[in-house]
């Protein structure tokens, strides 16, 4: 009789066992779909808004501002640049708003879907020899869109992907977002240089091939989107707290957290720094030829990209903080040294300064994704990470002009930039300090925000 009732109790054990192990299941599988959305989306997005930072630089001005005599031609176009950075924080609030109401999910689709669109109908626009000024305007106009987008791809992916994954992993889950956006920022250099051997096919419209090049990828990243459900701690929160704007109570309630990701953004000055100032410079002040530069810079984001998941792994370790000051600090020492190296010609040195320099980026890079939305409790992360990370980038935005302006003298050398970065970098290490440390085992019993 004993043996009779036993298999029983072990029959309904094993069956009572068999939902929990398919509901770990299913959030490991969601976890892996919300980190290759994460990683296709950010690729989309950021192979579309980094590759307008070259293009600007480099032949937008004469394209769609020729009337403007050379220099202003040139800063006409760095404008445009700008533009989209002061649109990136209207983006933010807005979505960032939908995104804690709505869903994440549904709010990442429609911003990858504005950017695909945006990009390639770029590479559609009639020059200024073309259609006069409506290219132009019509530029300005896509270059807004892609700003509203790009205010909450990398926050909001991060989002996703941190309250997807497995606590003590979540730093290395939300760096496929961070690999994407290294990938995505460095492809745009890469296809203009390929396509910058002959300068005047370029300018004729070779150029148009790196924006249609957007809509694939973009359709496939959008495929992976469609496979995330929203996470289940974000439904809960609309559901315990559904009344209310969650940009108020972010301010309200968190305004040191919101101001800490304001000054640790500033950490992504090096995308800018790199992709306009120093290319500008290796070109009109050095004398590198554009393809050379573009190729170098290239290999040096492409080859440490790779080194994310191991910054990863080591914050979810050591701490967040550790490895983002040290970031920080090494690029105000480093930068210099690639100025220099772009004097001796030598496209090997070039080359390898630029890789050193960029395997302490992906440090800070990496560990932003995590670290930011460990700040904030669910009701307010999207808004917050994004709005957070928006407001510090309106700096970014304008600094290509920031550049120009304090070394534009013929005579002027590199410090003065050097001085602008350093000065923003720093302040993105002090802020990094003052958070707390958010890596969950570096907790010591602090209650961690983002949940289970």
């Amino acid at each position: 009789m004993s043996e009779q009732v036993k298999e029983p109790l072990l029959a309904q054990g094993a069956s009572s066992a068999a939902p929990t192990q398919a509901t770990e299941a299913e959030k490991v599988k969601q976890a892996r779909w919300a980190a290759a959305s994460g990683f296709f989306g950010a690729v989309a997005e950021y192979y579309d808004f980094a590759l307008y930072a070259p293009a600007a630089a480099l032949f937008f001005g004469p394209l769609f501002f020729s009337p403007l005599g050379g220099k202003g031609a040139a800063l006409a176009s760095l404008a445009t640049f700008a533009v989209a950075y002061l649109a990136r924080p209207l983006g933010a609030i807005f979505f960032g708003h939908l995104g804690d109401k709505w869903g994440r999910q549904k709010v990442l689709f429609l911003t990858l879907s504005i950017m695909g669109a945006s990009t390639v109908l770029i590479g559609v626009l009639p020059t200024y020899e073309q259609a006069g000024m409506f290219g132009a305007i019509t530029l300005v106009v896509l270059r807004i869109l892609q700003g509203l987008s790009a205010g909450v791809e990398q926050s909001g992916s991060g989002t996703l992907s941190a309250e997807t994954a497995p606590k003590n992993k979540r730093a290395l889950y939300t760096s496929w977002t961070m690999m994407g956006v290294s990938l995505g920022w460095f492809m745009g250099p890469a296809v203009l240089s390929s396509l910058s051997v002959d300068n005047q096919w370029l300018m004729n419209g070779g150029w148009r091939i790196a924006f249609l090049i957007a809509a694939p990828i973009a359709v496939f990243a959008l495929w992976v989107r469609a496979q995330v459900k929203e996470p289940e701690q974000a439904v809960r929160a609309r559901q315990s707290r559904p009344q209310g704007v969650p940009l108020y109570t972010l301010v309200r309630r968190y305004p040191l957290s919101l101001l800490r990701v304001i000054g640790c953004s500033l950490h992504m000055l090096v995308g800018v720094t790199f992709n306009i100032f120093v290319v500008s410079w290796a070109v009109d002040r050095a004398g590198m030829s554009k393809a050379a530069v573009l190729a170098a810079l290239s290999f040096a984001g492409l080859s440490t990209t790779f080194l994310q998941p191991l910054w990863a792994w080591l914050s979810d370790i050591l701490g967040r903080k550790v490895l983002f000051i040290g970031s920080c600090v090494s690029l105000i020492v480093l930068l210099p040294v690639v100025f220099k190296s772009l004097y001796t010609g030598n496209v090997v040195l070039v080359t390898l300064s630029m890789t050193v320099f960029y395997v302490f980026v992906m440090a800070g890079n990496v560990v932003q994704a995590s670290f930011y939305p460990e700040l904030f409790p669910a009701e307010v992360r999207f808004s917050g990470v994004a709005v957070g990370t928006q407001i510090g980038l309106v700096i970014v935005g304008f600094s290509p002009m920031i550049y120009a302006l304090l070394t534009a003298a013929p005579d002027s050398t590199f410090w003065p930039g050097w001085a602008f970065a350093a000065l923003c970098w720093a302040i993105a290490a002090i802020c990094a300090f003052s958070a707390p440390e958010t890596a969950p085992r570096r907790l010591k019993g602090r209650t961690d925000l983002i949940g289970e």
